[in-house]
């Protein structure tokens, strides 16, 4: 059904790029401060787990997420220079 209505519309299709974690600001640099705060920590309960999440992200200021979102541009030219190979960690 939508690709019959994006066709009636005479939209043009643009293919979607492949997904590449090396690209994704949570994946590359959020995921990887989480890991190592939650490194070793063993968990009784769901909620355990959600709540040291959450002190987690209300530990962080401003300045970090801002720093996550500036590597981005030089990540992905890097990845871009790769021809989309994994980036070299």
């Amino acid at each position: 059904m939508t690709g019959w209505t994006l066709y009636k519309l005479e939209w043009d299709l643009i293919q979607h790029p492949p997904y590449s974690p090396d690209m994704v600001t949570s994946d590359f640099y959020l995921f990887s401060h989480l890991q190592l705060h939650l490194d070793g920590a063993i968990f009784n309960s769901n909620e355990e787990v959600i709540n040291e999440v959450h002190l987690f992200l209300d530990s962080r200021t401003p300045q970090f997420f801002s720093e996550g979102i500036e590597k981005l541009p030089i990540r992905w030219q890097t990845i871009v220079n790769l021809n989309g190979n994994c980036y070299p960690h």
